[in-house]
């Protein structure tokens, strides 16, 4: 949750144009995709099925992409799973911390 809430601080303040331009932004939000990523590969059991509208997977291969293939990350992709993936991974984590705190 931290670090959606770090990169829609950060894109809040410009468009893709502004976004492409500043290299420094482009890494910030990169490394905040990264920290989602590397967190999605440490689920805790049944968080994956009780939210398969998750791009779990692709969240996993973004991180990797992030990690290992760095030169070849597009800062359109970046802009783009910030700007449409991120609510609906949102609300997924906050229905799973309520269904937590329901137990």
């Amino acid at each position: 949750m931290d670090a959606i809430t770090r990169i829609e601080e950060f894109i809040d303040h410009g468009g893709k144009a502004d976004f492409l331009a500043n290299g420094m932004l482009v890494s910030a939000v990169t490394y905040q995709l990264f920290i989602i990523g590397e967190a999605s590969r440490h689920l805790a059991p049944g968080v994956e099925g009780r939210h398969p509208f998750i791009a779990w997977r692709e969240m996993r291969g973004m991180r990797n992409v992030i990690a290992h293939e760095y030169g070849t990350v597009d800062p359109g992709v970046v802009w783009d799973v910030a700007t449409t993936d991120l609510a609906p991974l949102r609300v997924a984590l906050l229905a799973e911390r309520d269904w937590l705190t329901s137990c």
